[in-house]
């Protein structure tokens, strides 16, 4: 019988060596990445349900690690360029290897959008939340505001409000906002609403700065008190 001083090194060694394949698998992708311009990098990742089991069962580890990858992407367009083609990608490479992280969920839903303008790629991300965080507000709220102000759908945008406002923790004005999107002159002030609650929930100032502008691209004359005090 192996002594238990013993077995705890062989699975320590055993651990090790598994480790150390998962890693040199990676690495293998990640090399491709270094050798090409950095706006094309992310593209040579594989789609997660091929990742996956190169992870050898560290899904995790690698998902944390190609999420910071995906904010120091993001971090370097932001101050240069201002483009973000594979942000999506390792978005959603991010979330198949961890589907139950939340934040690139919504980081993505709010970034997509709002900075890159790719609203399609931002209602996949969320609605793809949505699957494994159903009672999370924010999602089906970032849901609506893309109906609304890019897709110029107000019933659908209504839709997603009227489910966030059901859901614990939502903000009180939720229903008159669904309200105010059946209506025919609450455009201007459900457009600033929802700009306010996203920018009430970013915590990037350079993201918030670009909000604010856009607010001003919205509003008539001076916000309505009591939307400004959203900003509080």
């Amino acid at each position: 019988m192996i002594p238990k001083k013993h077995f705890n090194k062989i699975f320590i060694l055993l651990a090790f060596l598994v480790l150390s394949i998962s890693v040199y698998q990676m690495q293998i992708c990640l090399n491709k990445i270094r050798v090409v311009d950095k706006t094309e990098r992310l593209m040579y990742l594989p789609g997660g349900q091929y990742l996956k089991p190169l992870t050898l069962g560290y899904t995790s580890l690698v998902s944390d690690f190609l999420w910071m990858k995906a904010v120091i992407y993001f971090g370097g367009h932001y101050v240069t360029d201002k483009s973000y083609p594979w942000l999506y990608h390792i978005l959603d490479l991010v979330t198949t290897l961890d589907p139950y992280f939340k934040f690139p969920y919504e980081f993505g839903g709010i970034i997509l959008s709002i900075e890159e303008g790719n609203v399609e790629k931002s209602n996949m991300l969320l609605k793809k939340g949505i699957k494994y965080f159903p009672s999370y507000w924010r999602f089906y709220n970032y849901l609506g505001f893309n109906y609304f102000y890019y897709l110029k759908d107000s019933k659908k945008a209504a839709h997603y409000i009227k489910i966030a406002a059901t859901l614990p923790d939502h903000p009180g004005y939720l229903p008159y906002l669904a309200a105010s999107l059946m209506t025919s002159g609450g455009e201007t002030e459900s457009a600033i609403l929802f700009l306010m609650e996203i920018y009430r929930n970013t915590k990037d100032e350079r993201i918030k700065e670009n909000i604010l502008k856009k607010i001003e691209q919205v509003k008539r004359g001076k916000i309505p008190k009591k939307l400004k005090k959203l900003l509080d």
